[in-house]
């Protein structure tokens, strides 16, 4: 049964997502109602092009809308739009699906952040780090 559970979990996503433990993730909730609302560090789980999980001791709502800023090697981008489309507690942190914004409407599309996600994504492929260190 588990087994089960655990691949429509996987057939959910688009493409698979590759682990992110160094990337530099802050986020905060979009809006002007959460303007006073702080700005989070957060843990990076994993991450490709279309969304990433993140683990953190803030709690927010399924639906939530945020911005991430990442800052890591080579990378330096900020206000990419994402919703929140999981959530779960695991003991006192809450672990988080984020979908990004611009892949869920046609209308909020933006080749840049396509293309700054598909470079972070790269970065992050384990395909790709195999080939670099070899």
């Amino acid at each position: 049964m588990k087994d089960c559970t655990f691949s429509r979990f996987q057939e959910r996503r688009i493409k698979s997502r590759h682990a992110a433990p160094c990337l530099g993730v802050t986020l905060r909730p979009a809006g002007v109602l959460n303007i006073f609302r702080r700005s989070e560090e957060v843990k990076c789980l994993d991450i490709n092009r279309y969304g990433m999980a993140i683990e953190c001791g803030v709690r927010f709502r399924e639906g939530e809308k945020v911005l991430i800023d990442f800052k890591g090697k080579y990378i330096c981008q900020s206000n990419i739009k994402a919703v929140v489309s999981s959530a779960t507690q695991e003991g006192r942190y809450f672990r988080y699906g984020l979908t990004f914004s611009y892949c869920l409407d046609s209308k909020l599309y933006s080749r840049e952040e396509d293309n700054a996600l598909s470079r972070i994504e790269s970065l992050y492929n384990s395909q790709y780090q195999e080939k670099a260190q070899s």
